[in-house]
């Protein structure tokens, strides 16, 4: 069995596709693709697929990762070639290698944000952030509503305004321990600076980041 990891973008319409039907439409590609994908054993083989970081509905990514094995090699080159052959308009493979980081590795993500803004976004933000604490509420592992300062988690990269566009660059928690879902931290900041009109136009997952400050490929 070799383990394959793949690293593939979302874009455009295929941001439309949910988590679950996304594994449904990859497992269709693989089959289409007539990769010698292996399955699991037992009374119900299945196909053995992973997805570290599940996307938000309507996030576009040029970095998502899948992970499958195979019952035999296949070169990465042709690999890829198959599979982009017959993926949907939106998504396609980038990369294809034997993986080298564990998923449990993922610390955090690097986003890119597209606003309409009033004039004035920008100081509205840095506003925001020179707060000492943003507290927001958050749901738990038990289900419960508990309040949480989001302020440590927010690394903020970049902030440019031209008129009436405005491009964040985020970097935030994600993986198996913490996650912050960029549009949280929009929701606080509407929240905390109503002053400051904005709507989100986009969203754009750059870049998977280990914890120790190393890219997940």
């Amino acid at each position: 069995m070799l383990k394959i990891r793949t690293v593939y973008e979302k874009r455009d319409r295929a941001k439309y596709i949910s988590h679950l039907d996304l594994n449904r439409c990859m497992q269709r590609t693989i089959r289409r693709a007539g990769l010698p994908i292996w399955y699991s054993e037992g009374f119900n083989p299945r196909m053995y697929l992973m997805f570290p970081l599940a996307l938000s509905l309507g996030f576009e990514s040029v970095c998502e990762v899948m992970d499958f094995n195979l019952e035999e090699p296949v070169p990465f080159g042709e690999l890829k070639d198959r599979l982009n052959a017959v993926l949907p308009e939106g998504l396609r493979i980038l990369h294809a290698a034997e993986p080298v980081k564990k998923h449990t590795e993922i610390g955090f993500a690097d986003y890119l944000l597209e606003l309409d803004a009033q004039p004035g976004f920008s100081g509205g933000w840095d506003r925001f952030l020179a707060r000492d604490a943003i507290l927001t509420e958050r749901t738990n592992k038990r289900g419960q509503l508990v309040q949480t300062d989001i302020r440590p988690q927010i690394q903020s990269l970049s902030c440019r305004q031209e008129g009436e566009r405005v491009q964040l660059e985020l970097q935030l928690p994600a993986g198996t321990q913490t996650n912050l879902n960029p549009t949280a931290v929009l929701e606080a900041m509407a929240g905390l600076e109503p002053e400051t009109a904005f709507s989100l136009d986009r969203v754009l997952r750059e870049k998977i980041i280990c914890t120790d400050g190393t890219d997940f490929f």
